[in-house]
């Protein structure tokens, strides 16, 4: 029995603080995130992969984990987090269906708890990139480490802070690290001169936000479930062979 038969047709990517779970159904694909929760695994474990930390429940499955090595990135380092090959093969496989100029490569940027900027050279292979804290770990970090800034991590998207100087003090943390983080965006951008993808679980904050909507091409914020889905099948059929 082929490895995603058994898995149920399901797929995990385990990131950095939350886990992102997709799963093939007769309408497409069901996609959901949430808290770490090794409850949900069950009897049949689904294809995974894993920048976090690996339950016990999936350890013993390691001709279910998908590898960087087995991501068709060109000249990723064996340093690159799985993550960020899945997406930004995806990015590429995206571009290159949709027929995308890609002359000049693509930037793809994944607003999760970091935000990652990985180039992708015009030839579809790894460029490099770049890391910073994400939205809420920067609002985190503000909060810990000083004593009189609040602990603000969530405000629903129609109450975000609209004023480019707010007087609440929370509200002037969220408007700060936004701002910081929409001209980190347009910076990379500026030197990347590709596409301009979007991914993770604050891409939706950030297209918001971001003024140069013109240059914002391609949103889709599950990249690398798709990417595990589309790779688990054929990858699966070779091991069990």
């Amino acid at each position: 029995m082929k490895a995603f038969e058994r898995s149920g047709g399901r797929a995990l990517l385990i990131g950095n603080s939350r886990w992102h779970w997709a799963q093939r159904t007769e309408q497409g694909v069901r996609v959901d995130h949430g808290d770490p929760d090794p409850g949900r695994i069950g009897t049949d474990p689904p294809i995974w992969a894993a920048v976090g930390p690996v339950p016990e429940q999936l350890r013993a499955h390691q001709d279910l984990r998908i590898r960087l090595e087995d991501v068709p990135l060109p000249k990723a380092p064996p340093w690159l987090g799985v993550d960020r090959a899945l997406g930004a093969w995806m990015a590429w496989r995206r571009s290159q269906e949709q027929q995308l100029d890609c002359s000049r490569g693509l930037l793809l940027v994944d607003a999760g708890t970091v935000l990652s900027f990985t180039k992708v050279g015009a030839d579809g292979s790894f460029g490099g990139g770049q890391l910073l804290p994400g939205y809420r770990l920067q609002l985190r970090a503000m909060a810990e480490g000083t004593v009189g800034l609040p602990a603000t991590l969530e405000r629903p998207q129609e109450a975000f802070p609209q004023d480019i100087f707010p007087q609440e003090t929370a509200a002037a943390m969220q408007r700060g690290v936004l701002q910081g983080l929409l001209a980190a965006i347009a910076l990379a951008q500026q030197h990347s001169q590709g596409l301009l993808w979007i991914c993770g679980g604050d891409a939706e904050l950030i297209k918001t936000h971001w003024a140069h909507a013109t240059e914002l091409l391609q949103m889709e914020t599950d990249l690398q479930l798709q990417a595990l889905l589309d790779l688990a099948a054929g990858i699966s059929s070779l091991r069990d062979r």
